[in-house]
């Protein structure tokens, strides 16, 4: 991989002269350095499990979450930065409200 600030690594659209799109792989790292995340489908319903990596010993227990409730009947389970997560939980929890408040 080129080093790092070539400028390739700017947009999710462009690509390097390797051929590589930089964003992309960043998002790879991200969640290989994650922790691993499974749901598990049964006959009555549904198990999440997660595994927490702890990266330094002053976070408080508790305080990364990994299993989100976005509507009563849906959860999510994610991998990769706790920064996303947070957004990408924020967009499905308004895209179920929008869901509900068009189609009843």
């Amino acid at each position: 991989m080129s080093s790092i600030g070539t400028g390739y690594d700017l947009s999710a659209s462009q690509f390097s002269p390797e051929g590589k799109v930089f964003q992309i792989e960043y998002a790879y790292k991200a969640v290989e350095n994650s922790g691993t995340a499974v749901a598990l489908k049964g006959k009555d319903g549904v198990v999440f499990a997660v595994e927490n990596i702890v990266l330094s010993k002053l976070y408080e227990p508790g305080c990364i979450k990994r299993v989100f409730t976005v509507d009563s009947h849906i959860g999510m389970v994610v991998a990769g930065l706790q920064s996303d997560t947070k957004a990408l939980v924020d967009i499905a929890r308004d895209e179920c409200s929008s869901y509900r408040d068009n189609f009843g």
